[in-house]
C-alpha cells in the first residue's frame, strides 16, 4: 500500500468508495529516517488512521521518535523523545469546509510525510536540556559541572556558605 520511495505517501484510493465511517489503520515501525532537508528521527513510529468522513477523508496519526539535540546548559548532546498526535481533514476537491482542509489529489494518494515533519517538529523545546537538573559548565573555565566540580564552582560554593 506504501510506494517504495515515499514511506508516508499512501494510495487511499480503496477508502474514497468505502462508506462514512469505515477506517483502517496504518502501522509504521521506521527506525531512523530522514525527512529532508533537515530533520533526522530515530526510532520512528507510530499508527496512522483513515477515516471515510462526509467531507473525505480524516486522518489521526500518532508518532514517536527521538532526534539528537545539544543541551543548552553543557552543551552535550542527548537523546531528545519527541510525541506527536495529529488529526486532517483532506476535503474533494468540489466540497472543500475551508481554506485550513487539504485537497485530495486527483491521483489518489496522500503524502504525510510533511505533516509528520511539522508536528514532530513542534515538539522540540526551544531550550533543550539533557536533564531537569543539568548543572550546565563553569562560566569561567568551561567544566562541565554534572561530571566534575571544578576550583572556580568549588569557590563559589564555599563563597556562598561562608558568607
Amino acid at each position: 500500500m506504501h510506494h517504495p520511495k515515499r514511506l508516508f505517501r499512501i494510495n487511499i484510493g480503496f477508502l474514497i468508495n468505502q462508506p462514512i465511517g469505515y477506517s483502517r489503520v496504518f502501522p509504521f515501525e521506521v527506525g531512523d529516517f530522514f525527512i529532508s532537508p533537515d530533520l533526522i528521527l530515530h526510532e520512528l513510529a507510530g499508527t496512522v488512521v483513515l477515516r471515510r468522513a462526509q467531507p473525505g477523508l480524516q486522518v489521526e496519526a500518532d508518532f514517536q521518535a527521538s532526534i539528537t539535540a545539544n543541551c543548552v546548559r553543557c552543551l552535550e548532546d542527548f537523546q531528545l523523545p519527541l510525541h506527536a498526535t495529529f488529526e486532517e481533514i483532506f476535503t474533494f476537491e468540489e466540497h472543500p469546509l475551508s481554506e485550513h482542509e487539504q485537497i485530495i489529489p486527483g491521483n489518489g494518494y496522500i503524502d504525510l510525510e510533511p505533516f509528520v515533519r511539522d508536528y514532530l517538529l513542534l515538539q522540540i523545546p526551544i531550550k533543550p536540556l539533557c536533564k531537569k537538573n543539568c548543572k550546565g559548565l563553569c562560566a569561567i573555565c568551561g567544566q562541565n559541572l554534572n561530571q566534575a566540580t571544578c576550583e572556580h564552582h568549588k569557590e563559589a560554593i564555599e563563597g556562598s556558605v561562608i558568607g
